[in-house]
Order: structure tokens, then C-alpha cells, then sequence
């Protein structure tokens, strides 16, 4: 019997971790923003119509094996393979254990496409495999791939309408900024106004838009145009989510040469809260739902909509930014180390972790030496 695999990229969303992973293409056609170090060595490709409609029969298969399964033992979890396990690689263990993951935790309800720019295939390539996607797994509720904005921008709203029609309902964009002088600082390859247009056309079409924001991208130099120019574009265009994605600079990135330039000034942990306040104070007229969703992000429970809960989520920054220097340290070291918690739970910590945090303060005379410390544990990061 062939192998029975599907192939699946490295990268997505957080919120999808429990989404069908599926790869329509390799890499990103792009691959020159300066702070990206994902798909450096990777050559971009467009995988064959033939190739994804075979890996979609490939799931199609692990999930009637796997629902069979499941209406035998309820009980079924990815630990019980003992029965197909000798008999497999263990590729099709991976692709086995993806499929259950959907089932069980998804529902079945979403995939996601990778890689970075799967809006770049012909569109009407694409619109035949959405459709041969919804035709095989009828369960779907949400398809979901990222898209550029230059390259989202050379589609028309009939081209957006045709694709919504065939099954594309969500599409994700890194804008990091909406300042121009930002965009090309990270040379992102895009710029405001194809931002605007790509963000009102997918929005007329029907097609749920995610749009992502990086504080301190622009360093100390750019971030309150960084802030005011970004709310501006989100303003103008009213995506269903505004993303919160904290700017790092890491090493391999040619950000990193840049970082380390007298020509730019990095912003501190702080710096970049006050920008996302800043930012978040000037959306209007919009009902945006903005989220702190990446363990990147200082501040986890920023969340809400950006009418109705404007000043909660403002009232929770500033309380954070009202603490004593000490309390904001503690906070900041413990959730750049992992620890799940919010600057009002701290308590919550064993006090062994504490002294440990403590201790790592106390040893930390300068405050450059503290935002390298926090910066250390950053780029531990994707």
C-alpha cells in the first residue's frame, strides 16, 4: 500500500494549534523583511494542484480510519496507536496524529493553509483545491491562509468574492505597522495605501480579516508615528482582529546589524506598552477585536472590542504602568521566563520561583543590563 502522508510547514497562527495544517506552498516569495528569520534558506514554491488534492485524499483517509476508531472507544487518544504503529513510518504516524488532534479538538471545523503566502497561487487554481477541500471535508466552518499586503493588493474585490465563494472564509496579514518610514525600515515589501486597499476589499467581500501589529518596530526614533499611523490604517479598513505581535530582534536577521547601529535605538520592554496604549487610544468608529494572543506579549489579557471596551483594556495598561518599578520587574522577568500569568496573579507563584526572579534583579545594576536580560529571553522565541 503507498504511503499514506500529507505535508504540513512549520508555521501558524498560535490560535491554530488545533487546525488542520495544510501546505499549498513552501516558504515565503518574499523573504527579505529584515526582523523575519522563518523561512531564510527555504526556496519559495507553489505546490501542484495534484500534489495538494492528493494530500487532501491523504486526510480523508486518517479521518475515516480515525472516526471509525472513535465510534468503537470514545476513549480513543493519540497515545492508543499500538495497533497501527509497527505498521507505519513515521510520517504517516505525524499525519495520523494531526488528523486526531483536528477531530478531537477541532471538530474538524478548521484548516489553515500555509506557508507565508499561499494568496499568491493562481486564483483559480486556488478556488478549484477550496472547493475540492470543502467538497472532501464538508465539516469545515473556517479556511484560513496569511496573505501580503502587495500581494493581496493586485486582487480585485471580484477576485476576493470568487475566492470567499469557493471556501476561503479568513485571511491573516503581517502588517507590523501602517508608517511607511516602519515598513521600510523592516523593508516588509508593502506600504500603507496597499494596506488600505487590500483591507477594504476583503472586507466587502466578506472575508474575515486579521490584521497584525508589531509595537517597537520602528525603535525609540518611530514609535509614537509607529502607534498613530497603525491605528490610522486600522481605522480606515475595520478588520475583524487586531493582533499583537511584540517587535524582537534576533540573531541571523539583518535587524540584528541594524539593532546594533548608532542609527537605531531599541525600545524597552515599557516603551513598547506605552506604544500599544497609544495606539489602542486612537482606534475609532470601529469594532475591531484586539488580543495579546503570543507568549511574545508583556500584557496577556489585552483583549476586547475596540468600541466597547476601549477603556477597560486602557484602564488594565495603566494600572500595569502605575505599579512600583520593582512589582513591574518581577512581572516582566517571570512572563519573559514562561510563566503564565498576569501582572495580578503574581501571587500565584511559588515563592522559590520568586526568590529565583528576586535574586536575577537584585543582580542587575543597570537598566541596559536589564533590558538585555529581558531581551536574552525574548529571542528564545519564534
Amino acid at each position: 500500500m503507498d504511503k499514506k502522508i500529507f505535508s504540513v510547514g512549520n508555521i501558524r497562527p498560535p490560535f491554530h494549534a488545533s487546525s488542520l495544517l495544510l501546505q499549498f506552498t513552501e516558504n515565503c516569495p518574499w523573504n527579505r523583511c529584515n526582523f523575519c528569520t522563518l523561512y531564510r534558506g527555504g526556496k519559495f514554491k507553489i505546490r501542484s494542484v495534484e500534489e495538494i488534492k492528493a494530500d487532501i485524499d491523504a486526510v480523508t483517509y486518517y479521518r475515516d480510519l480515525i472516526l471509525e476508531r472513535l465510534r468503537d472507544n470514545d476513549k480513543y487518544t493519540v497515545k492508543r496507536m499500538g495497533d497501527i504503529s509497527s505498521s507505519i513510518s513515521c510520517e504517516e504516524k505525524r499525519c495520523y496524529s494531526m488528523v486526531l488532534n483536528w477531530i478531537v479538538n477541532d471538530h474538524m471545523k478548521t484548516v489553515f493553509l500555509q506557508d507565508a503566502n499561499t494568496i499568491v497561487m493562481k486564483k483559480n487554481d486556488l478556488c478549484e483545491l477550496l472547493k475540492y477541500l470543502r467538497e472532501k471535508l464538508p465539516s469545515l466552518e473556517t479556511v484560513a491562509c496569511y496573505g501580503r499586503a502587495d500581494t493581496l493588493t493586485r486582487l480585485s474585490l471580484e477576485d476576493f468574492r470568487d475566492l470567499k465563494d469557493a471556501g476561503l472564509t479568513m485571511l491573516h496579514s503581517g502588517f507590523e505597522s501602517g508608517c511607511d518610514d516602519v515598513l521600510k525600515l523592516l523593508n516588509k515589501g508593502s506600504n500603507r495605501n496597499q494596506q488600505i486597499d487590500c483591507g477594504k476589499k476583503i472586507k466587502e467581500a466578506g472575508i474575515e480579516y486579521n490584521v497584525f501589529y508589531m509595537p517597537g518596530a520602528g525603535g525609540k526614533a518611530l514609535s509614537e508615528r509607529n502607534a498613530k499611523e497603525t491605528a490610522d490604517v486600522v481605522n480606515q479598513i475595520n478588520p475583524e482582529f487586531l493582533r499583537i505581535r511584540t517587535f524582537v530582534v534576533k540573531p541571523g536577521a539583518p535587524m540584528w546589524d541594524i539593532a546594533s547601529s548608532p542609527d537605531f535605538e531599541e525600545c524597552t520592554d515599557i516603551e513598547k506598552v506605552r506604544e500599544i496604549r497609544t495606539m489602542i487610544s486612537l482606534l475609532e468608529g470601529i469594532d475591531s477585536y484586539i488580543i495579546s494572543d503570543h507568549i511574545i506579549n508583556l500584557l496577556p489579557q489585552i483583549e476586547g472590542y475596540a468600541d466597547k471596551d476601549k477603556g477597560k483594556i486602557l484602564n488594565y495598561i495603566d494600572e500595569f504602568l502605575a505599579l512600583p518599578e520593582k512589582k513591574q520587574r518581577e512581572f516582566q522577568l517571570a512572563r519573559r521566563m514562561c510563566a503564565n500569568v498576569d501582572y495580578m496573579e503574581m501571587s500565584l507563584l511559588p515563592d522559590r520561583y520568586m526568590d529565583q526572579i528576586r535574586g536575577m534583579i537584585n543582580r542587575t545594576d543597570t537598566d541596559e543590563k536589564w533590558e538585555e536580560t529581558l531581551r536574552y529571553y525574548l529571542r528564545k522565541y519564534i
